[in-house]
């Protein structure tokens, strides 16, 4: 897929969901629906992962001194004495 944007990708996918459950397209149309539908929400998975690598926050430690920690890691803090703003 060509570049598309995390909008356009998920309005696609609830456009083939809206077809689909309908249940009045011929099979092979709904194969077709259904694999595009698996290429969008693939898309949509890959483009939300890299958002996340990307998102950076603000943590305060226990003597109040301010830290950047990538997202992803901030989940997996067992640092009880630091607090996420």
């Amino acid at each position: 897929m060509a570049k598309v944007k995390f909008e356009e990708a998920l309005k696609g996918l609830e456009e083939i969901v809206d077809k689909l459950e309908k249940g009045d397209l011929p099979l092979d149309e709904t194969l077709s629906e259904y694999e595009n539908g698996i290429k969008l929400y693939k898309k949509c998975i890959s483009l939300l992962e890299d958002a996340e690598k990307k998102i950076q926050i603000l943590v305060k430690d226990e003597k109040g001194a301010f830290s950047v920690k990538d997202f992803a890691d901030a989940g997996n803090n067992n640092d009880k004495d630091s607090s996420i703003l």
